[in-house]
């Protein structure tokens, strides 16, 4: 499709949408908020536009159409720590690069696939669980596996339209979250889910979801493989046998690597926010004698895109939020899924289309689920089922069904790569909406109901 029809397109949805009649119970800011999201959604799932470009349109028209009541409103996300944990965990992967530790992993992840590439791809996809254990942030695990992949790729001369390549990056983009999901302390999404859920300890937590989530990046791995076709290709194993000792700036990079760890390890102590400790590596890996990256190399290792895509995208979740239009949103939907009681799992089904339509709008997965989760429950209550498991499903859907590039932060660091795109992404996505309707139905709410947690409650 013609990139002028797309921005033409995005532009007719958002006008038509402002001109419509006023919607019962909704704002006319949340209404001109709204068309922004449809604007938005339209212009970052087809790259109509650069995605940095498209965020830089989203901040001007929910300034120009006065849908949010001030500055400080409109640039909301650009002061959130997300973007500084980013800044942090993106000069981690180009010391990284530059310190020949992304050389050194590629030759370990070749080696450990025994000249097969089909053996490359599960040992990425397996080594994901165990990681997680390691380093609980997915973000984290993508700054630091992303450019070892990377470097393996031009290890084994692979084009960035090669199947393996899409596969493992989609595999980092997309299901890298659903390891750290398992445990309630992975991330922000099941720290937010649990806490409004409530009663839950980290033991519950992995025995209720871990079967999910793994179930789930096991299917979501086979679907992503199967879409991408690649041939089954056998490459040569030279010198990788070879193991040459440290050199000087892998062994500082690795300490300060240690050093973040250590720090996001102990946050129950020190209380600080992830993004101090992501920062503090990124200003040791730049301070001369310690660190192995100039001044100027850090700044190429933040790509400007990013921080305007995640700031915007964030302002863009906090205006829907503000003005009631994601409440109303949800909430009018909720409504519609009422009238289906007793058809228990038609109504399951509507609740993760419900919430997969909201988080296409707000792209902040703690902030998504923090607004569904008190509507749920509430939903649940009025159809005399679990809120517990509607709280449940919730974050699993927010984690799991993302179908445009920038919807997560996780995945935006995999877009950045420039490996996949807009397409890649949907085609994927749309089968893990699917994949996540059949674990739920089949293998969550049944494993919940043998652990005590039943959907239906007398």
């Amino acid at each position: 499709m013609n990139p002028i029809f797309k921005i033409i397109s995005a532009f007719a949805i958002f006008l038509l949408f402002n001109l419509l009649p006023p919607f019962a119970g909704l704002s006319p800011q949340g209404q001109r908020v709204i068309a922004v999201v449809l604007l938005a959604i339209v212009l970052w799932a087809t790259e109509a536009l650069p995605v940095g470009i498209s965020s830089l349109l989203v901040l001007i028209l929910l300034g120009v159409t006065k849908s949010v009541p001030s500055a400080n409103d409109l640039f909301h996300g650009f002061r959130s720590p997300i973007l500084y944990f980013l800044v942090g965990v993106m000069a981690m992967g180009g010391a990284i690069v530059k310190s020949g530790l992304a050389l050194r992993a590629a030759k370990v992840f070749l080696r450990g696939a025994g000249g097969s590439s089909k053996r490359l791809f599960a040992n990425c996809l397996l080594s994901l669980p165990p990681l997680a254990l390691i380093l609980s942030s997915a973000i984290t695990r993508n700054a630091i596996l992303l450019p070892a992949y990377q470097e393996t790729f031009r290890q084994m001369n692979l084009p960035r339209e090669d199947g393996l390549v899409k596969s493992i990056v989609l595999t980092l983009g997309l299901l890298n979250p659903f390891a750290s999901s398992a445990f309630m302390t992975g991330g922000l999404a099941p720290m937010t889910t649990s806490t409004l859920v409530g009663g839950l300890s980290w033991w519950r937590w992995f025995f209720l979801m871990s079967l999910p989530y793994y179930v789930l990046l096991l299917l979501g791995g086979l679907w992503t493989y199967w879409v991408n076709p690649s041939p089954q290709r056998s490459f040569e194993q030279k010198e990788l046998k070879k193991t040459l000792p440290l050199t000087s700036e892998e062994k500082r990079v690795i300490a300060v690597l240690a050093l973040t760890s250590f720090l996001w390890i102990i946050d129950f102590w020190h209380g600080w926010h992830p993004a101090i400790p992501a920062l503090i590596a990124a200003a040791l890996l730049a301070t001369p004698g310690i660190g192995v990256l100039s001044w100027k190399e850090l700044e190429k290792t933040i790509p400007g895109s990013t921080f305007f895509v995640l700031g915007a995208s964030l302002s863009l979740a906090q205006a829907l939020i503000t003005t009631g239009a994601a409440a109303w949103f949800a909430q009018s939907l909720a409504h519609s899924i009422i009238l289906l009681q007793g058809l228990d799992q038609v109504v399951i089904l509507m609740l993760i289309l419900m919430v997969s339509i909201v988080h296409l709008g707000i792209a902040n997965m703690s902030a998504c689920i923090a607004l569904l989760i008190p509507i749920t429950t509430t939903l649940a209550m009025a159809l005399k089922m679990n809120p517990i498991v509607f709280g449940l499903i919730v974050s699993i859907v927010v984690d799991a069904v993302i179908l445009y590039p920038v919807q997560t932060a996780t995945n935006i660091l995999a877009y950045e790569t420039g490996l996949i795109g807009g397409r890649d992404v949907l085609k994927v996505g749309l089968g893990l909406l699917v994949l996540t309707s059949l674990v739920i139905l089949f293998v969550a709410l049944p494993w919940w109901s043998l652990l005590g947690v039943p959907l239906n409650i007398k």
